[in-house]
């Protein structure tokens, strides 16, 4: 055990003192705010700082375009031009359109939106919107409907979302956990790419430049693959100790700047503006949830048990392969195991309950994503959390067992990429 300390020592040092993991480690934070962000920055920007504007010549009896006017004064203006001269003045690229209006529009819900073509798919949207809302309005006002109960029918009810627990009761913040599961579901997902990745390939290297022999003069070959998976799985966990450190700091700054950009003088007047916009995304980083330890434990178990048991697999696969070649047919079988909960993780978000997501979340090579994803989304009951302790737990073992008995015969054996057949062979003989 001294031995593998030793190694894990040494891979976990060589590698934080590295210009890549500094670099990433400052960066990656930085990176994932602004991927989260600069949709929101530029649909603020293209709101404030539009330049569409389209005409309104309105044919029909009925008047409405002093409606669409009222509806959206920044995109539409009432034409006091004959359509031959805003044609002329579209094809000049003075106007952006101009929307045509015909005697009979209303009865048969259908207007003309002449321009030069582009303007993105948020021009078609607006226009869209703003005639398909009026047009309504204005059909069930011709029906009779009372103005009043047309206000009331376009009201948007507010849910406020109360849980309900044993001790109190506190604001259910069960949207936004969902959303922090999933993106801690996918940090893991990728983790484990990331860092078993690492193992594979610092066991390939070794392996092939025969550094693997003169450590297994001095140390069992199982001490030695023990102490490569400890030792890239702390960097992994000190990585992303420190992504959480600086995540929080830009987090801070980032909700400063969606303040600035929301025109409200607090945040609070800041959250109401992103949330009349349902932008799920502004609003959690303006109001992040809180926390439990049981949420942060969840994260780091998951991702350290996910994390040690695919890495022991794919050390025993790199010390079985002689090249890069070997490594992408060996691993196959055992990669599709991770990217197989990404496709049925929507399903555990929209129904975490169901028992099919529960299922496949007891399932151990399932467990690190989607038992993960279902203790944000919901409350899980305990039994379920301990089976799924466990069951990781009991194929940890396996998995360190599997690959250490092909680890012991593959990490000196060189010249010939051995069959599957084979690798079951050094299992069952070890």
């Amino acid at each position: 055990m001294n031995t593998s300390w030793l190694i894990a020592r040494h891979e976990f040092l060589s590698r934080v003192r590295t210009k890549g993991f500094i670099i990433s480690t400052l960066l990656a934070p930085v990176g994932l705010l602004v991927v989260l962000t600069l949709p929101i920055l530029v649909s603020e920007l293209a709101q404030t700082q539009g330049t569409h504007r389209i005409a309104v010549v309105d044919q029909s009896p009925h008047g409405l375009a002093p409606i669409l006017l009222a509806k959206d004064s920044s995109l539409f203006f009432v034409a006091t031009e004959p359509t031959s001269t805003l044609r002329a003045r579209v094809l000049a690229d003075s106007l952006t359109g101009y929307l045509l209006i015909p005697p009979d529009g209303l009865e048969r819900d259908s207007v003309v939106l002449f321009t030069r073509g582009g303007g993105g798919l948020g021009l078609q949207e607006a226009v869209n919107d703003a005639v398909r809302e009026v047009f309504r309005r204005q059909r069930l006002l011709a029906r009779g409907a009372d103005t009043t109960l047309l206000r009331l029918a376009e009201q948007k009810t507010k849910i406020e979302r109360i849980k309900i627990t044993r001790e109190r009761t506190e604001r259910d913040q069960t949207a936004l956990l969902t959303i922090v599961g999933y993106g801690m579901s996918i940090i893991v997902y990728m983790l484990l790419f990331i860092y078993g990745g690492i193992v594979m390939r610092s066991v390939l290297e070794e392996k092939t430049n025969r550094i693997v022999e003169i450590l297994a003069s001095s140390a069992r070959p199982f001490d030695i693959m023990l102490g490569k998976v400890l030792g890239v799985g702390a960097v992994g966990l000190f990585q992303m100790l420190l992504w959480i450190v600086l995540g929080v700091g830009v987090s801070i700054a980032v909700g400063s700047t969606l303040v600035s950009l929301s025109g409200a003088p607090t945040p609070a007047g800041a959250l109401a503006h992103y949330r009349a916009q349902e932008n799920d995304v502004a609003v959690l980083l303006l109001q992040v949830p809180s926390l439990s330890f049981g949420h942060i434990a969840a994260f780091v178990f998951f991702f350290l048990s996910g994390y040690v048991f695919y890495s022991a697999l794919f050390a025993g696969i790199a010390a079985a392969a002689d090249t890069e070649q070997d490594i992408q047919t060996l691993q196959a079988p055992v990669s599709i195991f991770i990217v197989l909960p990404m496709l049925v993780i929507p399903l555990v978000m929209s129904t975490p309950d169901a028992p099919v997501a529960a299922i496949l979340s007891l399932v151990p090579m399932f467990s690190p994503v989607l038992m993960l994803m279902r203790l944000f989304a919901t409350e899980v009951p305990w039994w379920q959390v301990l089976l799924s302790v466990v069951l990781m737990v009991a194929s940890i073992i396996g998995a360190v067992w599997i690959a250490g008995r092909i680890y012991r015969i593959g990490i000196l054996r060189y010249g010939q990429r051995p069959t599957f057949r084979q690798i079951l062979r050094w299992i069952a003989e070890g």
